[in-house]
């Protein structure tokens, strides 16, 4: 049997009923709990028991729990290669907890997908699993407060071939990155010019797909013209950032930066502003760590007039607070609300830029830190903080991938639970690690660091909350040892192979040329873009161009 991949759906928080399983349970026997407790087993000491709602909806529930993984189970084979879609429906017995899935093989427990639940409504848990070897796994739930009661009910896991996987790629990508056009061309007279040639050229893509930027641009004129024959969009990796423009108190110097910022004016490339504070208490300038917190406060304010207000309008967006879900050095020092104070002076100094929570392991899948539902919770934070409500505020995935096959499916989960939001999401820092000892190849999955950025890059791309992407890679003369796509002559490694495949996929790179029809018409699917077209028509002796543009406007909505 053949399956469909859903599209992203809007996810709710607190249904007083949940919706039914997905691809109606996938291979979980007895999803919908129908047939009382058949397939599903107690894991660890808890028990469990069927319940009924009040408007008859069957559900289960995990009780007497004294180990966070007291859980119902069922096991399941899972087959290598397939990638594993997961769901299912939580509310806990009390106040609110963070419920997580977990895939128990022989040896390993897997983190699938978390979701902050609640007493009193129901939320979908997604994730996914992508299997690099066939084994059986046990699905068990766990909730770290053992005084709550777990309620389960329509779960889901559904396999997917990478086929499978590719092909609703390509479909999401032709209806999200492109749009039917229509042209009509006629005579000045408004009579139908018949067997008219249209051709369409596409000048300009309009999808941001760029690459991280560092200070070896300036010393290089083969790293500037490999950067700019490519690449429209950048973050700088280190130059911005409070380390580098501020080593000794009060000798501010930009001169690194400020020159890159002319580089890319000059070459029409955009900049994402990276970034006005770091919550890692080991990435502050060393003078920082011993102030005190009067003292801080003051440095922090110092630092973001300098930094926003030098280059207020010239970027596209500021990551703010990088890294606030894994480490709160400011907020340790100056109270819980820190970080949302920090966006509140960034937007006030620079209110027409996007503002971005920048963050690691959100969708790399098995970092509880920065789940989505924390993610999300962290975002409200921000946003309910007075006068915060009309702030650009952007969703930031660093994307930093190890050498393993990536777990596409509880990718895919993050983009859509984020989604949700209604904020535009960017992949911020895209890598992929080298397998240690195979260098380009890595032995367990039968795929290389290549392979394996194309399918991130694709995953991204064909979502539709994504709204850009930009790597951390580049040449190796510019030192990015971990992923470089050129080597020192600038030849294309495998991965450079990847991203100009993927340049030029992503756009029309050749002239379209069509014949109108005998009402003059012209229908196409174009990428979303800049475009001149031209008209010509060999009776009328005529040829005219025009430029257009094709592009979607977004509207977001408030968490």
């Amino acid at each position: 049997m053949n399956f469909t991949i859903d599209d992203p759906i809007l996810i709710k928080q607190c249904l007083v009923e949940p919706q039914r399983a997905q691809y109606g349970g996938g291979m979980i026997v007895n999803p919908e709990f129908y047939h009382s407790l058949e397939g599903w087993t107690v894991f660890g000491q808890g028990e469990i028991e069927e319940r009924i709602s009040k408007a008859g909806n069957s559900f289960i529930v995990v009780h007497s729990r004294t180990h966070p993984l007291d859980s119902l189970s069922q096991k399941v084979l899972l087959e290598k290669g397939k990638l594993y879609s997961f769901s299912a429906w939580i509310q806990i017995s009390e106040g609110r907890e963070t419920v997580s899935v977990l895939f128990k093989t022989t040896d390993d427990l897997v983190r699938g997908g978390t979701v902050i639940a609640e007493h009193g409504c129901w939320s979908l848990l997604k994730g996914g699993i992508v299997a690099n070897f066939s084994t059986h796994v046990e699905i068990l739930f766990e909730s770290k407060n053992t005084k709550v009661d777990i309620w389960v009910d329509n779960v889901s896991l559904q396999p997917f071939t990478k086929e499978q996987w590719k092909s609703h790629q390509d479909i999401s990508i032709s209806k999200v990155r492109k749009s039917k056009v229509r042209f009509k061309v006629t005579h000045a007279n408004k009579t139908t010019m018949q067997g008219a040639i249209v051709s369409i050229k596409q000048l300009k893509s309009n999808f941001p797909f760029g690459c991280g930027m560092n200070y070896h641009i300036l010393e290089s004129t083969d790293y500037q013209n490999w950067f700019a024959s490519r690449f429209k969009f950048t973050t700088f990796t280190n130059e911005m950032k409070w380390y580098s423009t501020e080593k000794m108190q009060g000798q501010e110097n930009y001169t690194v930066p400020d020159a890159m910022v002319k580089f890319s004016k000059q070459n029409g490339i955009s900049i994402r502003g990276h970034n006005i504070l770091w919550d890692n208490p080991k990435q502050q300038p060393n003078w920082v760590k011993s102030l005190s917190s009067d003292d801080l406060r003051k440095a922090v304010e110092k630092r973001i007039n300098s930094v926003v207000s030098r280059y207020r309008g010239q970027l596209i967006a500021w990551d703010v607070v990088n890294e606030n879900l894994h480490f709160r050095f400011f907020e340790d020092k100056l109270g819980e609300n820190a970080s949302a104070v920090f966006y509140s002076m960034a937007y006030q100094l620079d209110p027409n830029t996007n503002m971005f929570m920048n963050e690691y392991g959100t969708i790399n899948g098995g970092d509880e830190k920065a789940s989505p539902a924390n993610y999300k919770k962290k975002l409200k934070e921000i946003l309910q903080y007075p006068w915060n409500e009309k702030i650009l505020l952007a969703i930031g995935l660093q994307g930093n991938f190890d050498s393993g096959q990536p777990n596409l499916a509880y990718m895919r989960s993050s983009l859509d639970i984020l989604g949700a939001t209604g904020l535009p999401i960017w992949l911020t820092e895209v890598s992929v690690g080298v397998a240690k000892d195979t260098d380009q190849f890595d032995a367990d999955t039968g795929c290389g660091q290549a392979q394996h950025l194309e399918d991130i890059l694709r995953e991204g791309y064909s979502h539709p909350a994504v709204k850009g992407i930009v790597m951390f890679a580049g040449p190796i003369v510019a030192n990015f040892k971990e992923m470089p796509l050129a080597d020192i002559n600038f030849n294309n490694t495998p991965a450079g192979d990847v991203v100009d495949k993927l340049l030029h996929e992503w756009k029309h790179s050749q002239a379209l040329e069509f014949t109108a029809d005998d009402k003059g018409f012209v229908d196409v699917l174009l990428f979303h873009g800049d475009y001149n077209v031209t008209v010509q028509h060999t009776q009328a002796n005529s040829s005219t161009t025009l430029g257009f543009r094709i592009s979607i406007v977004y509207k977001s909505k408030l968490i």
